[in-house]
């Protein structure tokens, strides 16, 4: 009769196989550092929802059509933007869930009013209201 038996070194291999593919299947790996290309045009951004992984480190690479203040609802973080400059916009995707992205267009070029000192939106200041233009996704890890 042949029995076998499992030689100690077998066993480990298979063990730290199994222990590896679970975690692999648990987890989503290590937090990246993210380049992400936006382009907002015309109130929309391109890609409209941002998709990133808690704990990654991301960059948005910001190309807007006209110049004013990148909103990230949530995390609570503004950055000034300029009309055809890439402006980066860092932060750390440290709170899950999905995040409203606004855009506040800044005065129009020239400070144009019309008599009543009102711009073509109706705002005595110039400017324009907060334009919803896309959402950030932090998914859990």
């Amino acid at each position: 009769m042949n029995t076998s038996v499992l030689k100690p070194g077998v066993l480990i291999v298979a063990i730290a196989f199994l222990v590896a593919l679970l975690a692999a299947a648990c987890g989503g790996g290590e937090p990246e550092d993210l380049e992400i290309p936006v382009k907002l045009e015309h109130e929309k951004l391109d890609p409209e929802t941002i998709k990133v992984k808690q704990g990654d480190m991301v960059t948005l690479k910001i190309e807007a059509d006209g110049p004013g203040e990148f909103h990230l609802h949530g995390y609570d973080i503004e950055q000034d933007v300029g009309a055809g400059e890439v402006t980066d916009f860092f932060f750390e995707a440290d709170i899950t869930g999905r995040f409203k992205i606004t855009f506040h267009y800044s005065e129009k070029e020239g400070g144009e009013h019309d008599e009543e000192g009102e711009n073509e939106e109706g705002d005595p200041n110039g400017e324009r209201e907060d334009v919803e233009i896309g959402i950030l996704e932090v998914q859990p890890r």
